[in-house]
């Protein structure tokens, strides 16, 4: 096997989500329909009135727009680009009763 076989797909900026070749048509349906821009946008909108926030918030908010997954990996892509950071020793309880990270924008 090729060692390209072997790496994670790359996404890039304005592009959309990749997928192997061995997968699926339904995966490779749903990486034409994710929308990174989008969804890293909509990210940043939610802290627009409220600075500090933890994932489940942000995905609670983009419901039916963006899967919880893909909420996720924005604030990941983001956080990489320097857009949002952890908030050092701050936790939000999560529905369930579990600590979450809280996140923020970067200044």
């Amino acid at each position: 096997m090729p060692i390209t076989d072997m790496l994670p797909p790359m996404i890039l900026p304005d592009d959309t989500a990749r997928t192997r070749k061995s997968d699926p048509l339904t995966s490779h349906q749903a990486a034409d329909s994710n929308n990174v821009s989008d969804s890293q946008m909509w990210v940043l909108r939610c802290f627009d009135k409220r600075r500090q926030l933890a994932a489940f918030e942000i995905e609670s908010a983009l419901a039916g727009f963006f899967s919880s997954s893909r909420v996720r990996t924005a604030l990941t892509e983001l956080q990489e680009q320097g857009r949002v950071r952890i908030v050092d020793g701050s936790l939000k309880r999560t529905p369930a009763g579990r600590n979450a990270r809280v996140w923020t924008v970067t200044s």
